[in-house]
């Protein structure tokens, strides 16, 4: 079936607070790529100073920036939300007056919080840019308490040069490499070659087009531990992840090709021995890989947001049909499992087993180069009907 050209990836969707804030923790414990970088814009510096009863924080900037000024209550807080800059300013400075501290994280992407945590009301006498865009300036004094909860300021948003349409983002990730093989066939054949190759094929498919832009993980034998392969995928924010590998069961009797998409506990049996499999190759990774523990797993798996599994199960069902009509498939082609590198909170992501080593007749015809052409057919019209119809979790960069 010939390729069309793909729907443009849309607006990301808003979180809540708290899911903000607990994926934030989960991702400093395991994989602190999470955090996105912001702009090339900074915040430099950061320093408060008192006159006359009057409190100034001044922010020194790289460059102009917008921004949004509020209070809260219970406990009093002035919040400056600063769009598109980074906190560079190292540790915050000291309280002083009114302010017991100021803290400075990262809110939501492209958005830096910085919160002044306050022991008595303040009155906003002034809040802008100075010197050219070079520094944000807000002075404030005691007031009633009044008049602190009706406290609201921003600037003016800044002026930004049209976009060009970017093409969505495929991540190839095949499967094992270097001192890790993979599962290894009767015949001798390498997981990990065939997963390459296979890789290539559909690499080259994609790329043809002129319709997406495509990265792997890995191009030649080697050994990438899987939470770099999560990494990779979040820090080039991929529109979809396909990891492809050509696993073993102890049965040599089961073969044909199969769908996997995240999940907490494994829909059957082969689903959590192949999850099993392909979760240890970071046993190869050495004394000093940290590993993802089954506690933070959960924590990763509970944060996922619904419509990331959404867009996977949307991407796996399309897989499913485009590989059924090329190739044997093993019965329940779509299943379930607590897959390490699906576990991307904010990139639909699909595992697909190719086939087993462990069968004769799957090992031959992975093979042959004319059979992984056809898998690699059929899931490049599978990743073009998802993105057809997707709406992504984020905008492809």
């Amino acid at each position: 079936m010939p390729l069309r050209p793909p729907a443009l990836p849309g607006a990301p969707s808003s979180r809540g607070p708290r899911r903000r804030a607990l994926v934030a923790a989960a991702a400093a414990l395991i994989v602190p790529a999470f955090a996105r970088p912001l702009a090339a814009r900074a915040i430099g510096a950061a320093a408060l100073t008192q006159d006359d009863g009057t409190v100034r924080l001044s922010l020194t900037l790289a460059e102009p920036i917008s921004f949004r000024l509020f209070t809260l209550d219970n406990p009093l807080r002035l919040v400056i939300d600063i769009e598109g800059a980074a906190w560079r300013a190292g540790a915050p400075p000291p309280g002083l007056g009114p302010v017991l501290r100021l803290r400075a994280a990262l809110n939501r992407p492209g958005v830096t919080r910085v919160v002044l945590d306050l022991a008595e009301p303040v009155a906003v006498r002034r809040a802008a840019l100075e010197r050219g865009g070079a520094a944000l300036v807000v002075e404030m004094v005691p007031a009633p308490r009044s008049v602190f909860l009706r406290e609201e300021a921003a600037s003016e948003p800044l002026p930004r040069p049209p976009q060009p349409p970017e093409r969505p983002l495929i991540v190839l990730d095949p499967g094992h490499g270097g001192r890790d093989p993979g599962a290894i066939g009767a015949s001798g054949t390498q997981e990990k070659r065939i997963a390459l190759a296979a890789a290539l094929e559909l690499r080259g498919m994609l790329e043809a087009t002129g319709r997406y832009r495509v990265a792997m993980t890995r191009t030649r034998d080697v050994f990438v531990p899987l939470a770099d392969r999560v990494r990779f995928a979040q820090s080039r924010n991929a529109a979809l992840f396909l990891s492809i590998h050509a696993d073993a069961l102890d049965d040599p009797s089961v073969r044909g090709a199969s769908v996997y998409t995240l999940a907490e506990h494994a829909s059957d049996s082969i689903a959590e021995r192949i999850a099993r499999n392909e979760n240890r190759a970071d046993r190869f990774a050495g004394p000093s890989f940290t590993g993802v523990t089954p506690e933070v797993a959960r924590i990763l798996i509970s944060l996922v947001r619904r419509e990331t599994l959404n867009g996977s199960a949307r991407m796996a069902r399309h897989a499913v049909a485009s590989l059924r009509r090329e190739v044997t498939m093993l019965p329940n082609s779509h299943r379930f499992a607590g897959f390490v590198v699906l576990k991307a909170p904010d990139v639909p992501s699909v595992l697909i087993e190719m086939g087993f080593m462990s069968s004769r007749a799957d090992e031959a015809l992975l093979r042959r180069a004319d059979h992984r052409r056809k898998l690699a057919a059929a899931m490049a019209e599978a990743a073009q009907r998802y993105l057809e119809e997707a709406v992504p979790v984020r905008a492809a960069g």
